[in-house]
């Protein structure tokens, strides 16, 4: 089995992601290893829009099928033995979802399943501890697009899982009409933000103790992990693992909120695509560092699809 080609699609509401590759398990640490072979991603905003209505948009679509259809002809180019692909906040949300599930049939026979909030934390918790010291116990959190989820794992197993109905792209959406953005919707986020959080506040911090340590994945994350070393390029080798403060979360927002995109780009010059989510996720990375009382948070650059890779091989097995 381990030397057989699997691939991952993780369909995001912001970003859609492939990763190719060999999967190992170590009996032993009853562990996972990963040998990619092939790994891209697109900035697709699938679910861009979605909060003035419950359809997600033509255009949208178009550029997600556009996508779906190039990460097939890497599959097929590559020959690999089994697919997963897996479907997020947009799809979950969207009255229109069998509509694209349809019209993406068509054109890649691809068949995709549209997982619950609740899944969707525990698969991203088995990517996440990938070349990862597994501590005793995490709080970990996933930004994503169009949710957020958060996770307590006692030696890398999902005790407590919680999704919350604040993404990037809902709230860039709804607060970010402005270049820069005014004070006011700015306020407005954190608000909304703050209130997301409320509903979950006492049902995870019951279980912390001194030595829980906060986890974060995704783009936002990532990002800010570069930023804060000044990086010019993204280089995995400094983010994987990077203990990113508070304070450095709480310095960038300052920056980069009172900035236009264009100014925002001196600062994010790899990632050009995330110019206006970046300020909402920071903000939401910031108020649940703060709520929950984290110093700093461990960045993991893994995640939902490298768990899809983890869960697809158990399968297979």
């Amino acid at each position: 089995m381990k030397n057989r080609k699997l691939a991952a699609i993780d369909i995001g509401t912001n970003t859609f992601r492939l990763l190719i590759a060999e999967v190992c398990h170590h009996p032993l640490q009853n562990t996972y290893s990963i040998n990619e072979i092939h790994s891209e991603r697109v900035i697709t905003r699938l679910g861009e829009g979605i909060h003035d209505g419950r359809n997600l948009s033509r255009e949208a679509m178009d550029r997600s099928i556009k996508a779906l259809r190039k990460f097939c002809q890497a599959i097929a180019f590559k020959d690999v033995y089994k697919v997963s692909a897996i479907a997020t906040s947009a799809l979950r949300e969207a009255e229109n979802s069998d509509y694209f599930l349809g019209e993406v049939k068509k054109v890649t026979e691809l068949p995709i399943e549209i997982i619950s909030g609740q899944r969707e934390a525990e698969v991203t918790a088995a990517g996440m501890f990938l070349d990862m010291t597994v501590p005793e116990k995490a709080f970990m959190i996933d930004i994503g697009g169009g949710s957020t989820e958060l996770i307590y794992a006692i030696k890398g197993s999902p005790e407590r899982v919680r999704s919350l109905n604040t993404g990037v792209v809902h709230l860039a959406g709804k607060y970010m009409s402005s270049d820069p953005p005014d004070r006011e919707n700015l306020d407005r986020m954190e608000q909304e933000i703050l209130r997301s959080i409320h509903g979950s506040y006492q049902s995870f911090r019951d279980y912390f103790s001194n030595d829980t340590v906060m986890i974060g994945t995704a783009g936002t994350v990532t990002s800010l992990a570069a930023m804060s070393q000044n990086l010019r390029e993204f280089d995995h080798r400094k983010i994987h693992n990077f203990l990113l403060p508070i304070h450095a979360v709480k310095n960038i927002f300052t920056t980069i909120s009172s900035l236009s995109s264009k100014e925002r780009a001196e600062h994010i010059p790899f990632e050009l695509s995330r110019l206006d989510i970046i300020v909402p996720g920071t903000l939401i990375l910031s108020t649940l560092m703060e709520t929950f009382g984290f110093a700093e948070i461990r960045v993991s650059n893994y995640g939902l699809r490298e768990g899809i890779l983890i869960e697809l091989f158990k399968g297979l097995k």
